[in-house]
């Protein structure tokens, strides 16, 4: 008997002593999936496309395809695992299946992806409404891109994704309007 509570002990001390660091350690951060590099790669190619295309003079012909390849490169990085999804709340509609479910910070992120979602298509708005008429306002576009621009930083930051090669595009110098008084 004296060998049981001995043997038990002991094996009681080894569980303890195992499971007490595991317990107060940091959770490794989760591993992302191999896409994530390419997509975010061609994710700012993509913004240069666009950056270079709407300043200093916007070619609304050139970037309208644009836009839908940015959506689809955020739906492309949402089904590879880099990016959470929005939650789908209408009843019967069958979701697409996915390679991998994101598991980096869902509460930061999120809202991060939602931005960005937004930003592209203020972008694709203010581009197909000057398609019709004309060229889009430079002011407004430069608003607009400056947004999307530090959207995508911010998704780089909170989403735990690697940065592209080279960096994000930037806007290039443009002179102030001039006021007349």
């Amino acid at each position: 008997m004296k060998k049981t509570i001995t043997a038990l002990s002991l094996v009681a001390a080894l569980f303890t002593a195992s499971s007490v660091p595991a317990a107060s350690a940091t959770p490794a951060a989760p591993e992302l999936p191999a896409a994530c590099a390419g997509l975010v790669t061609d994710l700012a190619g993509k913004l240069t496309k666009v950056v270079g295309s709407l300043l200093p003079i916007p070619n609304v012909g050139a970037v309208t395809p644009l836009i839908g390849d940015l959506l689809n490169l955020v739906t492309a990085l949402q089904g590879a695992g880099c990016l959470p999804t929005p939650p789908v709340s209408v009843p019967g509609v069958p979701l697409p299946a996915k390679a991998v479910e994101y598991s980096g910070p869902v509460d930061q992120c999120l809202p991060v992806v939602l931005n960005l979602i937004s930003s592209i298509a203020g972008l694709g708005g203010t581009i197909l409404g000057a398609a019709s008429g004309g060229l889009p306002d430079v002011g407004k576009l430069t608003g607009i891109l400056t947004t999307l621009l530090k959207t995508v930083t911010d998704l780089l930051q909170k989403c735990g994704l690697p940065a592209p090669p080279g960096g994000l595009p930037a806007l290039p110098g443009l002179p102030l309007p001039v006021e007349n008084s």
